[in-house]
C-alpha cells in the first residue's frame, strides 16, 4: 500500500494570466494554512515536488515549519499543463476555450501546449514510476491543481474530462491510497 499526499502550491497572482508552464513566484501564504498543510505531511517518507518556482517556495515554507519533512526530489514531469503559445497571455485573449464543454476541454491542445488528456498520461507515467520506486511509503507530492485533478481521474479510472470539475485549492492536501492491486482509495481531496 502506498500513500499519496498531493499538495497545491502556495497562491499565486497571475494577473489574469495563462501560466501552466510559466514560471511565477508564489505570493507569501498565511502561516495558519501552512501549518495546517505541514502537519498534514508529518507521515511523509519522501517527497517530490515540481521544479516551478511556485512549488520550490511552498515546499521550502513547509520545510521551515515541519523540518523533519524529508528534502524534495524535483520532477518535471510534476509541472503543471503546458498551454504552449497561449502562455503569458490573458485568459480573455484565448478564445479556442469559448462555448467549449469539459470533454472538449480536456481534448484540446494549445498550440506547441498539451491537452489535459496529455497531461494525465504524463502524471500516469511519474505516479507509476514514482510509485514503483517508493512502493509502500508515503509520498507527499508538492504540484499544480491540473496535475491533482490527473491524478485523481487516474485514480478514480474517471473520464478524464470529469477531473476538470475538481476544485483544489491553494495548500490544499488530497489523498490518495494505491492499495497495489490496481484498486485505489480517494481518502480526501482538497482538504485545507
Amino acid at each position: 500500500m502506498t500513500r499519496w499526499l498531493w499538495v497545491r502550491h502556495a497562491p499565486t497572482d497571475p494577473g489574469g494570466r495563462v501560466i501552466g508552464h510559466t514560471d511565477i513566484p508564489a505570493l507569501e501564504p498565511d502561516s495558519d494554512s501552512l501549518t495546517r498543510t505541514a502537519a498534514m505531511l508529518q507521515i511523509a517518507d519522501v517527497v517530490l515536488c515540481s521544479p516551478l518556482a511556485r512549488c520550490h517556495t511552498t515546499v521550502e515554507r513547509l520545510r521551515s515549519i515541519n523540518p523533519a519533512l524529508p528534502a524534495p526530489l524535483f520532477d518535471d514531469g510534476l509541472k503543471e499543463q503546458h498551454f504552449g503559445a497561449w502562455e503569458g497571455r490573458p485568459y480573455s485573449a484565448v478564445s479556442a476555450w469559448d462555448g467549449l464543454d469539459l470533454r472538449a476541454m480536456a481534448d484540446l491542445t494549445p498550440p506547441g501546449g498539451e491537452s489535459f488528456l496529455d497531461l494525465i498520461e504524463r502524471t500516469k507515467r511519474v505516479t507509476a514510476r514514482a510509485g514503483a520506486q517508493f512502493s509502500g511509503q508515503t509520498i507527499a507530492v508538492i504540484a499544480h491543481a491540473g496535475v491533482i485533478r490527473a491524478a485523481v481521474a487516474l485514480a478514480l479510472d474517471m473520464p478524464p474530462h470529469r477531473g476538470l470539475s475538481l476544485c483544489i485549492d491553494p495548500l490544499s492536501v488530497t489523498s490518495l491510497t494505491d492499495h497495489g492491486d490496481g484498486g485505489w482509495a480517494v481518502d480526501h481531496v482538497n482538504r485545507i
